[in-house]
């Protein structure tokens, strides 16, 4: 058989690119489109930033990070209640 017959006949794909080999955009500051590379710095909010623009106050976040640290304690820590008993005094 040749490579293409042997290749149909077991079930391989021909001529499919490998998802391996896509090309990735470089990080870039959501704010300026600086290239930041892996100097970059993730925000709350799921975007990359420069140095100049890591924090919240200037690229203009609208994440709730007070909200998000909440939710976390509270997945952490659950409520506990004992049973109550009617007849202890």
């Amino acid at each position: 058989m040749c490579s293409v017959c042997y290749k149909k006949h077991h079930g391989i794909s021909v001529g499919a690119p490998k998802a391996a080999r896509e090309l990735q955009q470089p990080s870039r500051c959501a704010a300026c489109c600086k290239k930041v590379g892996l100097t970059g710095f993730m925000c709350g909010c799921g975007k990359t930033f420069c140095v100049r623009h890591r924090y919240t106050e200037k690229h203009g976040c609208a994440f709730d990070f007070k909200g998000a640290g909440r939710r976390i304690i509270a997945r952490a820590n659950p409520l506990i209640k004992g049973e109550k008993l009617p007849g202890r005094i």
